[in-house]
């Protein structure tokens, strides 16, 4: 056998190897990415459905004519008690670990004027045609249509995502 077509052989072979480690290395890094993006879409789902399911409970409890202590305690339930999933706390929680910084920061103003909402409806008995709920809740469904938006960007492959403004 010639030294030549051993060397090629080898060079081949080297190659070969090369080849099929790089395709693994890109393929698992895909793979990687995809498992994120799916991850960060349930936390999303959950946390603005916990947010949605949280409001209608509030106004359905609101409605309910209570007052004094068992208002304040109906209100407060509903609020916290979230039958399919955790209350919206704890998943601001998790996606506080999934998303990025803006996108945290942000849903983070959206519970806090739902908290604000909640308490309103707590402490001031205001109903949900009240001027003082619909000045803290107006703001907050606008918030929440724009954190979505932070969320469907987020969720985009680099390229298609929009450009944020404020320097992030």
């Amino acid at each position: 056998m010639e030294w030549g077509t051993l060397a090629v052989a080898a060079v081949g072979a080297v190659f070969g190897v090369g080849a099929t480690l790089l395709t693994d290395v890109l393929r698992a890094r895909r793979e990687t990415g995809q498992l994120w993006v799916e991850t960060k879409r349930t936390v999303y789902s959950r946390f603005l459905t916990s947010l949605a399911q949280a409001h209608s409970r509030m106004t359905q409890m609101a409605f309910k004519e209570e007052h004094g202590a068992a208002r304040q305690h109906a209100v407060h339930d509903a609020f916290l008690n979230d039958p399919q999933y955790s209350d919206a706390k704890s998943v601001l929680r998790e996606l506080a670990l999934a998303a990025p910084d803006h996108v945290y920061r942000a849903a983070a103003s959206v519970y806090q004027q739902l908290r604000d909402a909640r308490d309103l409806l707590v402490l001031h008995a205001a109903g949900v045609d009240a001027p003082e709920y619909q000045r803290v809740i107006g703001p907050f469904f606008a918030d929440l249509e724009s954190l979505q938006q932070l969320m469907r960007d987020d969720l985009q492959p680099p390229p298609f995502r929009r450009t944020r403004s404020g320097g992030e």
